[in-house]
């Protein structure tokens, strides 16, 4: 058990590099604190319960921002089932709204079509870190008999809604990397590694995935109360 180590390479899904090294800095300034050594620091919840009373004796400073670390011990503790919520209504309401926008959306524009596709791969990756920064080549999809054959990191999607999400945006890749579409939707985007970049070819804000998630509110529902985070959770819970 390493924790430190299984961290740095679990938020470098998910982190810029330069975020990440904030908080490994970080992480090795509380182990100091507490005195431990990632070679010597007990099991996950153990070294969950000292940092934490650490925090509370404020012997480790509330401005050493450790908390990313802490979510990531308590994910690695084991839960009994019963105290497992059920995310199966959760998982069920976001794959039929992405299903039904993917299906009805009039004329939709490129951004919509990434948009559902990133939420898509969200259910369906949801350990692989934020899809913002996911590379193309993580998305295959292949033409067989009269329909496709969608693999995400190297898994089949199954899934008829999130794959036909997923179908749409790499025919919107493939439109891209040809030369005349390029230069409508400029090259940076066109050329990019990501497999979901903005305009620039660059990797989207954190704040996208949020905003992805208006694309599922429901006239008269109001504005969607999930989080990116709670989606990602839902689906873990099955890979669990």
């Amino acid at each position: 058990m390493n924790p430190l180590k299984e961290f740095a390479a679990f938020e470098g899904k998910t982190y810029a590099a330069s975020t990440r090294r904030v908080y490994l800095s970080a992480v090795k300034k509380a182990f100091k604190i507490a005195g431990k050594t990632s070679g010597n620091c007990g099991s996950y919840e153990e070294l969950l319960t000292l940092l934490r009373e650490k925090l509370a004796q404020k012997e480790i400073p509330k401005a050493l921002r450790i908390a990313p670390f802490l979510s990531f011990l308590e994910s690695k503790i084991p839960k009994n089932p019963e105290e497992e919520p059920d995310y199966e209504p959760i998982r069920a309401w976001v794959v039929d709204r992405i299903e039904e926008e993917t299906k009805n959306a009039r004329k939709p524009s490129i951004y919509v079509r990434r948009d559902l596709a990133m939420l898509a791969g969200l259910c369906i990756a949801p350990g692989q870190g934020s899809p913002r920064r996911w590379p193309k080549s993580a998305l295959v999809v292949t033409r067989q008999g009269g329909g496709f054959h969608v693999k995400l990191w190297n898994r089949k999607v199954k899934t008829h809604g999130l794959a036909l999400a997923l179908v749409y945006w790499h025919s919107w890749r493939e439109r891209l990397d040809r030369p005349e579409q390029s230069r409508i939707y400029r090259k940076a985007w066109a050329y990019s590694d990501l497999l979901f970049p903005n305009s620039k070819g660059e990797a989207l804000t954190k704040h996208a995935m949020r905003n992805a998630l208006l694309r599922l509110t429901v006239r008269g529902e109001g504005r969607v109360r999930l989080t990116p985070g709670e989606i990602r959770q839902a689906f873990m819970q099955l890979d669990g």
